[in-house]
């Protein structure tokens, strides 16, 4: 057992299957849970999703857990304030009571073989938790709107790129055991924050092979422990209407011992500053951006005429020249 690998014969571990499957509305043991976790100092409840809820051909149709796992957890959280969650599924889970009322939640999503020796590493602090989550995590109420909605922009949005509700988590959330700070590098285009607004011609912001808009973070470790951190730069565009809410661009992963620093490099290329018109051509254009690493924000425009990058039409026409 992954948790007896750690405490050993010391402490003494108790062990409930309260629920015979992520489906199943059998509320007939969780006494038996409820003792366990009263009687202890600690309780963990796996809860979560299988392929009874997805798999190839079968969908979901809400984003709630199944069955009575929800119950589950309110009654071993009732008897054992020190209750942590441990989430095993693929899809997103809408756990709007669990977050307002359960001290601790671990991600572990589908963890393979291995999984069990994984999360409780990072329970007894074996291993710093350094992942970042790749989806929005919405409310449960978000299947109000129409999954046949091919639209990410209407009727609220989707992806975190388009969404205009409150996450339950955003895209790239993640906690650590140790602290990060972030600022800009001496140099750095953003080391002026919005006090100066940074201007690059559509040619240069166009280019592959030059970066005029490199920006450089400084990463520190400020807390006790060793950690790793992935360094998230995000774009948000002022004033165009096509454009994402916001748009990770570049990203960085770095490892850093208690009180190391170093430095990060993020570049805004081509493809993140382009728009794509309803004729299929590509073209980055001109108008103002801000760029986001953490809560460092800095301000740049881009000037000039519009230039194209991918013309949809003339790659059909070529390709029918072809034929």
């Amino acid at each position: 057992m992954a948790v007896k690998r750690i405490v050993g014969d010391s402490i003494q571990v108790k062990y409930v299957q309260a629920l015979e499957g992520t489906g199943s509305t059998d509320t007939s043991k969780f006494g038996q849970a409820a003792n366990a976790a009263q009687s202890s100092d600690v309780a963990i409840v796996c809860v979560g999703l299988t392929s009874q809820q997805e798999t190839e051909g079968r969908d979901r149709t809400d984003l709630t857990l199944p069955g009575a796992q929800d119950k589950l957890v309110r009654k071993v959280l009732q008897a054992q304030p020190n209750t942590i969650v441990v989430l095993i599924n693929g899809g997103p889970l809408a756990i709007e009571s669990i977050k307002e009322s359960v001290p601790a939640i671990v991600e572990a999503f589908y963890p393979g073989e291995l999984g069990g020796d994984a999360v409780t590493d990072v329970l007894f602090g074996e291993v710093n938790p350094s992942g970042r989550l790749p989806y929005t995590i919405y409310p449960a109420d978000y299947i109000k709107r129409s999954f046949f909605d091919m639209s990410l922009r209407d009727n609220g949005g989707c992806t975190y790129q388009h969404y205009t509700g409150n996450a339950l988590w955003e895209f790239g959330y993640g906690l650590s055991y140790t602290t990060f700070n972030y600022t800009w590098s001496a140099g750095s285009i953003g080391a002026d924050g919005n006090d100066g607004m940074y201007r690059v011609h559509s040619s240069l912001a166009a280019s592959v092979s030059d970066t005029p808009l490199m920006y450089t973070v400084s990463v520190k470790n400020t807390g006790t422990v060793a950690g790793a951190d992935s360094v998230l730069g995000f774009l948000k565009s002022s004033g165009q209407p096509d454009a994402p809410i916001r748009e990770l661009f570049d990203f960085g992963r770095v490892y850093l011992e208690a009180g190391e620093s170093c430095v990060v490099h993020l570049t805004v290329g081509p493809q993140v500053l382009s728009l794509t018109d309803s004729s299929g051509i590509q073209s980055v254009r001109s108008g103002k951006y801000v760029v986001e690493v953490g809560d460092l924000r800095a301000a740049f425009e881009v000037y000039g005429p519009d230039v194209e990058l991918f013309n949809l039409p003339e790659v059909r026409q070529r390709h029918r020249e072809r034929l």
